[in-house]
């Protein structure tokens, strides 16, 4: 049965948008306190999709895995079965 990993690019493109909302909250926080009023609901944004991006890719791996082990217990059981029959 092979095994399915989730997408390395996806994974770094999750990390990167979300390093890229904590640096946007940094940059607020830090460096302009009273301006840039914007860059608060970005990096908020950028984390969510990092966060979903990532989420996603997770979905896609683990359901990839199921279908695969399904089709490996079905095939074990048809064999089972053809071996009950002789």
């Amino acid at each position: 049965m092979k095994k399915y990993r989730p997408n390395t690019k996806a994974i770094i493109v999750g990390i990167i948008f979300m390093l890229a909302g904590i640096a946007c909250w940094v940059i607020k926080a830090s460096f302009i306190p009273n301006g840039a009023v914007f860059l608060f609901p970005v990096g908020l944004l950028l984390i969510c999709i990092g966060g979903l991006t990532m989420t996603i890719t997770a979905f896609v791996a683990m359901r990839k895995n199921d279908r695969a082990m399904s089709a490996f217990l079905k095939k074990q059981e048809q064999e089972r079965k053809a071996a009950e029959k002789k």
